[in-house]
C-alpha cells in the first residue's frame, strides 16, 4: 500500500493532487509546525497583470511556534469576501467557473475559526471535482511519538499499513534519511512531477497556480492529469 503526505494547504497547486492522486492513502501533516509565508495559508492565482497571491490572515503573534491544527483565522479580516471577489473578477470569463463557483462560494460565506478546517474543507471538495478516491487522513488521528522527522514517517506508514512512502523530490535533499526507511522495510519512492500545459487566460501560460485555474479552465476534461500510472514514480 502506498502512503504519501504533506501539509494541508490553502487551495494548493497541481502538484500536490497528482501526489494525493498516485497513492492508496493520503495524511494531511496538521501537527507540525505552522510556517509563516508558506503554502499553508495562501495561493496564487492569474490576473491580467500576472499572478495574486490569496492569502487567508491568521492569527499567530504572541504563540510562538503553533502547530498547523492549532492556527486560528484572523475573523477580524474581510479576506473571505476579497478572495471571492477575486475569483469573481479573474475568472467569470472561464469556461468553467460557473459550473464550479457556488460550490466555492458556499465555502466562503461559512465562518472558519481554524485555518486547518478551512482548508481540508477545500481539499476534499476539490478532490471529487477531479475525480480522485483516495482518502485522506490527519496526522493528529495517528498519535505519533517520533520526532525524527523520518522515523516519524516511518511510523505514519507503518501505522496506516503502508509499504511505500512517496515524498516529493526535494523531501530526500532536506531531511529524508534513506536508510532508516531501507532498514525498516519501507520504500521510498519520489513523485516526478511533471507541470502540464493546459489552457489559461490572460496570455502567457503560467505554471505553480492554484488547482483552481486548471479547473476554472479544463473543467472535467482535467481529471486526466490526475490519473495513476507507473511513470509517475521514481523507485530508490
Amino acid at each position: 500500500m502506498i502512503i504519501s503526505a504533506h501539509q494541508p494547504n490553502y487551495i494548493p497547486w497541481i502538484g500536490y493532487f497528482h501526489k494525493m492522486a498516485w497513492v492508496d492513502k493520503f495524511v494531511l501533516a496538521d501537527d507540525v509546525q505552522y510556517s509563516s509565508q508558506s503554502y499553508t495559508n495562501r495561493a496564487r492565482i492569474k490576473t491580467a497583470r500576472g499572478k495574486l497571491w490569496l492569502t487567508v490572515p491568521v492569527l499567530t503573534k504572541g504563540l510562538g511556534f503553533p502547530l498547523i491544527k492549532d492556527v486560528r483565522i484572523d475573523q477580524s479580516k474581510n479576506w473571505q469576501q476579497k478572495h471571492w471577489q477575486s475569483l469573481q473578477v479573474n475568472y467569470s470569463s472561464s469556461p468553467y467557473f460557473g459550473e464550479y463557483a457556488p460550490y466555492f462560494e458556499e465555502i466562503y460565506e461559512k465562518e472558519w475559526d481554524f485555518l486547518v478546517d478551512l482548508n481540508i474543507s477545500f481539499l476534499e471538495l476539490i478532490r471529487g471535482f477531479l475525480g480522485i478516491q483516495t482518502p485522506i487522513f490527519r496526522n493528529t488521528e495517528l498519535a505519533l511519538r517520533a520526532t525524527n522527522p523520518s522515523e516519524r514517517i516511518i511510523d505514519m506508514v507503518k501505522a496506516m499499513g503502508g509499504s511505500t512512502y512517496i515524498s516529493g523530490r526535494g523531501g530526500s535533499l532536506n531531511y529524508l534519511q534513506e536508510d532508516l526507511f531501507q532498514k525498516a522495510g519501507i520504500t521510498l519512492d519520489f513523485d516526478e512531477f511533471s507541470h502540464p500545459t493546459y489552457t489559461q487566460q490572460f496570455e502567457d501560460f503560467i505554471p505553480g497556480l492554484s488547482i483552481i485555474d486548471l479547473l476554472f479552465n479544463e473543467g472535467p476534461d482535467c481529471r486526466r492529469f490526475f490519473q495513476r500510472h507507473n511513470e509517475a514514480v521514481e523507485q530508490v
